[in-house]
């Protein structure tokens, strides 16, 4: 098994976002509208990065990722997500290598960091239904937990003594978003669409004729900004917490954020 790490670049980022979605996927619409936001994301990354992440190949093949974001006012690097897509490729070293690899590469001086070194890598290690669970992979890594009784929010330190402490931040609600629906994506994977017409789609089911608005997190960023922690979805200016895969949940937060008013 011949195992190759290299950043991700303008020439692998094809590499990278068809990584995350299966081949008969592609050609339906919100999976086409996924790809074109998640490369034109990917592109300004670059851009403003140089580099947003880390491709595994073996014998040529790209078998894994593992992406970032720097957060320049805390100094730390975000990953936002670490991913080996096919089961016989799994348990093999590959996330690990990736994230040493990684770890390696921030213990240098960043320009986007003005050529200081970062703080800490950061994650939420959020739970799927496949593969090793993602927290007790970061903790046999070496990260340590941001809260005592929250085992997904995780921290590794580059800094000798250093010690991550979340921005708390609450939810801001706007006058504006009264009456209204809004929907927010993160362009940064190729899935996000395809969550956007699954969400609209509910929606029309539960209030047929309530406005909807569909906001780029990336692209709009002052849209995030002054309503400080943001949900997937907001009805009538409220968060709504349960993912639209909850149906009977999500129906029901939704007609109780039409029900009250603020």
């Amino acid at each position: 098994m011949l195992l190759k790490i290299d950043n991700i670049a303008k020439e692998n980022l094809d590499d990278v976002i068809n990584l995350c979605i299966p081949i008969q996927y592609r050609e339906k619409k919100c999976f086409k509208e996924g790809i074109r936001v998640k490369r034109k994301w990917g592109l300004s990354m670059l851009e403003k990065y140089d580099s947003f992440g880390k491709i595994a190949y073996i014998n040529g093949k790209p078998v894994g990722i593992v992406q970032y974001e720097p957060l320049l006012k805390e100094r730390v690097i975000e990953i936002r997500c670490i991913f080996v897509p096919e089961e016989k490729y799994r348990r093999r070293g590959i996330g690990r290598a990736m994230l040493l690899n990684l770890i390696d590469e921030m213990r240098k001086p960043k320009i986007y960091f003005q050529n200081n070194k970062p703080y800490a890598l950061v994650t939420y290690a959020f739970q799927t239904s496949a593969g090793y669970p993602q927290h007790l992979f970061y903790s046999k890594m070496g990260f340590k937990r941001v809260v005592k009784d929250d085992p997904y929010l995780l921290y590794y330190p580059l800094k000798e003594g250093y010690v991550y402490r979340k921005t708390k931040e609450k939810y801001i609600p706007q006058k504006e978003d009264r009456g209204k629906a809004l929907i927010f994506y993160d362009p940064f994977c190729p899935w996000c669409m395809f969550f956007v017409d699954k969400m609209r789609e509910a929606l029309r089911e539960i209030v047929p004729n309530i406005a909807i608005r569909i906001i780029n997190e990336f692209e709009e960023k002052e849209e995030v900004e002054k309503r400080g922690t943001i949900y997937n979805c907001i009805i009538n200016g409220k968060p709504i917490k349960t993912f639209v895969w909850d149906k009977e949940k999500f129906r029901e937060e939704v007609l109780n954020a039409l029900r009250n008013d603020y």
